[in-house]
């Protein structure tokens, strides 16, 4: 009986892991209202046909994280040109300070913490909040990925970044 007992516990704490188990959602409310006093000068993160999501120059500037950009020359002289094209543009584009793959994460930046405003086109209305996951896969410290998946409508995938 004894060995039976031994076996038993060995083989409960050697069951797999499931994969999901680490993920955590969480509800963002987004900014309600595109108002002129707040969005005087403006930072478009995404465009496209279906969607705008925008923040104002001064809260982009404020919350801007260059975790991504691995130089601090390259930090400090895209930001420079930000507020110096922010003195004399309305509208600034996150595409013309940051590759494709860096405006990505700005735009996941912005999103989990809520400090945008984001617009449905086809639907001619503001979505209010979105749904961010934050996913991990392995079973060993190196052999680790995850990230952050945005949706928007409670269940559609908007957005996907690799974190790790």
């Amino acid at each position: 009986m004894v060995p039976l007992l031994i076996c038993g516990v060995v083989f409960t704490g050697c069951k797999k892991k499931d994969d999901t188990d680490d993920n955590i959602k969480k509800t963002v409310k987004l900014v309600d209202s595109d108002d002129n006093t707040s969005f005087e000068k403006t930072v478009i993160l995404y465009e496209n046909e279906n969607y705008l999501i925008k923040t104002p120059l001064a809260f982009f500037l404020s919350r801007i994280s260059f975790h991504f950009i691995d130089k601090y020359e390259d930090q400090f002289s895209t930001l420079e040109k930000i507020i110096s094209d922010g003195k004399t543009e309305c509208v600034l584009y996150s595409s013309s300070y940051f590759d494709t793959e860096q405006a990505k994460y700005v735009l996941a930046d912005f999103l989990e913490n809520g400090f945008c405003y984001f617009y449905d086109k086809k639907n001619k209305n503001n979505i209010k909040q979105i749904v961010v996951e934050y996913w991990g896969y392995g079973t060993t410290q190196l052999a680790k990925s995850g990230g952050r998946r945005f949706y928007i409508y409670n269940n559609v995938l908007f957005l996907e970044v690799v974190d790790w």
